[in-house]
């Protein structure tokens, strides 16, 4: 008698299959996100390597010195930076961090977008205002340069979308630097040189003595991954990206850009130890005699002062 070729699985043979599906997929999906995570971070650390050599390239035609690029406190225009870094980057990608969710850029966001919520107002300026120098956007602005939300557009015809941010304690502040009439009424904000550190003006971003320099190019930091800091005002208000429990852009590290070219790696904790806040350093370095942030010691390994003269002895 012939036997009679099955035509199916049975179901226990079917669960059998699903299962060991289930449970391959359990192991590989983790495997999977570990290794498109450690892509974005190489794809970003490569980004903060060419943006920072393109400053040193824009440097070398400059005598030694970077653009001017407004900086208010704890918060810099670095897509100012950006766009008149472009004809050294050639690409606006660089400025992007594939981690970072605003197509926008993370700075453009900060500066427009939690601005508003916050302060119903953007501090955003015009690519044309005198203080900024570049060429007019296709998109409006209102009367002084004012930021016209959301027409403005975030001027992105001009503005790339930036996720980097410059390390503002190096740039300087002069008044009457640049033409007034603009959104910085007159207040310039020079660029530190790449050699010798913050040049002169009236004071660091308008406080303080301004006679940050380096003792060590290779240990001051030029750009850093965005945000960088969960206390800085737009860090606070629990935003995808970032919030209470931010700990870095890639895991819980930020990638950062050095003065002398090259750009690596490095734990958030050690950029701002014992939770030092880049706001501290607002405070504390520039007036040091205010206890009621955080001790002097620690503020002076905050990254923003590697390798000056006003970081603690381990950092210089």
């Amino acid at each position: 008698m012939n036997s009679q070729r099955r035509q199916g699985f049975t179901l226990i043979e079917l669960l059998v299959v699903i299962a060991i599906i289930a449970i391959l997929a359990a192991i590989l999906f983790p495997v999977f996100a570990q290794a498109k995570a450690a892509a974005k971070k190489t794809v970003c650390l490569s980004n903060i390597k060419q943006t920072t050599l393109s400053a040193m390239l824009y440097s070398n035609d400059s005598d030694d010195g970077l653009p001017d690029v407004p900086v208010y406190n704890d918060q810099a225009e670095t897509y100012v930076f950006a766009a008149k870094l472009g004809p050294y980057t050639k690409s606006v990608g660089l400025w992007k961090d594939p981690g970072d969710p605003y197509q926008v850029g993370a700075t453009q966001h900060a500066a427009v977008d939690e601005s508003n919520v916050l302060y119903g107002g953007v501090w955003m300026k015009a690519p044309d205002d005198p203080c900024v120098g570049l060429q007019a956007s296709i998109y409006p602005h209102g009367g002084g340069f004012s930021y016209q939300f959301p027409s403005s557009q975030y001027y992105k015809d001009v503005y790339p979308p930036t996720d980097y941010m410059i390390n503002f304690d190096m740039w300087g502040y002069k008044n009457g630097g640049c033409a007034t009439g603009g959104g910085t009424g007159g207040y310039s904000h020079p660029g530190p040189n790449m050699t010798s550190g913050t040049t002169g003006g009236d004071g660091l971003n308008g406080i303080g003595s301004g006679n940050m320099t380096f003792t060590s190019v290779s240990r001051a930091i030029l750009l850093i991954d965005m945000p960088t800091d969960v206390t800085t005002w737009y860090g606070n208000v629990g935003s995808a990206v970032w919030g209470a429990s931010f700990k870095g852009m890639h895991g819980q590290n930020a990638n950062v850009g050095f003065f002398d070219g090259h750009a690596k790696s490095t734990p958030t904790a050690a950029l701002h130890p014992n939770q030092t806040t880049t706001h501290d350093s607002r405070w504390m370095c520039d007036f040091c005699n205010n206890t009621q942030y955080a001790p002097a010691s620690q503020v002076g390994q905050l990254w923003t002062f590697w390798g000056t003269n006003y970081a603690d002895p381990g950092h210089q």
